[in-house]
This record gives structure tokens, sequence and C-alpha cells, in this order.
């Protein structure tokens, strides 16, 4: 029996867990040789990507594998509950916010890159990252952790926790990776498409923790922490901490995911209009070409009247936009 949970415990509680350890290593060892990689061949990265993908991400995933929330999963469910959200909303978001699959590409060459998006825009691939297909799999998934034996097992298992672990931070990547990337979604999802998604999956999110909350009866209650506990709350009420927390993590992830899909949007909308300025200003610049009167038809004794002079086309005939999608 663990002793009682306080403040210091969020700094001092810790544990080796050896896929937190290694899948943290090797992310940030992957991102950190993509990085030489791109300066070397004189390309510009986003530092506050890079932050985001070691802080939001990487940090997020060791702390939830190897700090309190990982020692004390047995003990308290509440504990439980905060880590899998975590591990399931929170580290995918972080590693998404990085671009990680951009930065790849652009570091892997053109032979590279082609593999990888290759991997990506594959059949398989595109089913399971299709929005509403993944949000429902990263939804099912938590759901099945408390209402399945998967939790009291994962407890009573180092083996199973392993797995368990990489299924919550698979499943959550699934959704948030595409929405923030470029690469692995059809044309037709473009930004407003991506930001419709983003908001029914911020209210998908709720389902979870709603469940956990309102359950009849307890959740894991074979796990002898929950239930043997002498200290804290009563398990009743353990268990709605836990759904609580479910939905404070998941809603608190929720708004800042949608502001990310949205300022890709304002941003995309920014380069596509500045293109089409580029295109219509380079179409100012370049020479009129004179065409040639036209031949007079059989009877005109005198040539065919001279061409109408040039005269400024609505911007809609002009915008490559409009007029390469309406015709």
């Amino acid at each position: 029996m663990l002793p009682p949970l306080t403040a210091s415990s969020w700094l001092t509680a810790w544990t080796a867990d050896p896929v937190g350890i290694t899948l943290g290593v090797l992310l940030l060892a992957g991102y950190a040789v993509c990085l030489v990689r791109l300066r070397r061949a004189g390309r510009a990265w986003s530092g506050w990507r890079a932050l985001a993908f070691t802080l939001l991400g990487v940090g997020t995933l060791v702390y939830a594998t190897c700090g309190v929330l990982a020692v004390y999963r047995g003990t308290l469910f509440w504990m439980a509950a905060a880590q899998a959200t975590v591990l399931s909303a929170v580290t995918p978001l972080g590693l998404a916010l990085g671009d990680p699959v951009t930065l790849s590409a652009n570091a892997l060459g053109d032979t590279g890159s082609g593999r990888l998006l290759g991997v990506l825009r594959g059949r398989v691939a595109r089913v399971l990252m299709f929005p509403l297909v993944s949000s429902a799999i990263a939804v099912g998934t938590l759901v099945a952790v408390f209402f399945t034996p998967w939790l009291e097992d994962s407890v009573a298992s180092a083996g199973v926790r392993e797995v368990l672990y990489l299924v919550l931070l698979v499943t959550g990547a699934l959704f948030v990776l595409p929405l923030l990337g470029e690469e692995m979604l059809p044309a037709w999802c473009t930004h407003p498409v991506r930001a419709l998604f983003a908001f029914v999956d911020g209210l998908a999110d709720a389902v979870p923790g709603i469940l956990v909350m309102t359950a009849p009866t307890l959740l894991a209650a074979g796990v002898p922490g929950y239930t043997n506990r002498t200290w804290g709350p009563d398990p009743a009420w353990d268990q709605k901490l836990g759904g609580g927390a479910m939905l404070g993590i998941a809603e608190s992830v929720g708004l800042p995911f949608l502001f990310a899909v949205l300022i890709g949007w304002v941003r995309a909308d920014a380069a596509e209009a500045r293109a089409v300025d580029a295109e219509l200003d380079a179409r100012e610049r370049a020479p009129q070409q004179v065409q040639p009167a036209a031949a007079p038809e059989p009877g005109q004794g005198q040539a065919g009247a001279p061409p109408e002079p040039g005269r400024d086309r609505p911007w809609w005939e002009t915008d490559p936009r409009f007029r390469d999608q309406y015709r």
C-alpha cells in the first residue's frame, strides 16, 4: 500500500517504465536528427513546433508513464483515469503540434518522403485516419479501458500495462496527426471541414468521462488498491473523481486543438491569397499580345472592324481559385 498522496508526490513520485522511457528517447532522437538534416540543407523550422513536440508531447508521455500518475494508478482510480486521458489526448496533441510528418518528409528527401507519404496514403492508413473513424476508435478505446477488465489486467500485469500505453497513444495520434498535418487526408477535407471534425470530436471526447462518472456500479472493483485503501476518497467518490478528471482533461485539450486547426485554416488561406496575388501581378506585368484582325467575310468590301480594346475583367474570372473550379 502506497503512502497517502501529497502535494510533494507530484514531483517526487517516480517509476521507471520501459515503454515511456524508450519511446521518449526514440521520439526526441528522431526529431533532433530530422532538425539537424533540415538545417544542413539550409531550411528553417519553427521553434515553437519543436518546443510543443518536446514539452507537451514527449514531456507528458514521460510524466504520464513514469511520474505520479503511473505510481498511483493502481491505488487511486482517478489517477488511472487521468493517466489514460493524458496518453490518449494530451500527448498526441503535443506530438502533432510538432508536425513530425512534415519534418520527416522534408528531412528525408524525395525518395524517403515518397515512401513515408506512400505509407500514410495507403488504404488502411486512410481508413484508420479518417477523422470520423479515428475519433470513434479513440473514444471507444477509452470506454473499453474502464468498462472491461482491461484496467484491472493492466494493474496486475506489466505486459498488459505497456500494451495499454501504446494503444492509447496510437489511437489518439490517429485523430490529431491528420487534422494538423497536410498530406494524410483527402483533398476535399479542407480546413473548414477539419474545423467541423475538431468541433464534433470535442463533443465526443466528453462521452467516456460522463459514462465513468455516472456508472451505477464500481468499475475495476477487482483492483485491491481501489477498495482496500485506508486513506483518500471512498471507492464510489474516487470513481466520480476519475470521470470528472477525464472530462476536464479532454475538454481542456479540445479547445486548444480546435484553435490550432483554425490557425492552420487562416495560414493556409493567407498563403493561397499570396499565391493568387502573385499570379495576377505577373499577368499584369506581362506584355499584352495583340490579336490579329479577323479576315473579312465574303461580300464585305472592307476589312473587319478592329478588335475591341482590352478591358479589365471581373476578378472572379481571373482568380485561379474560381476560374479553375467553376470555369
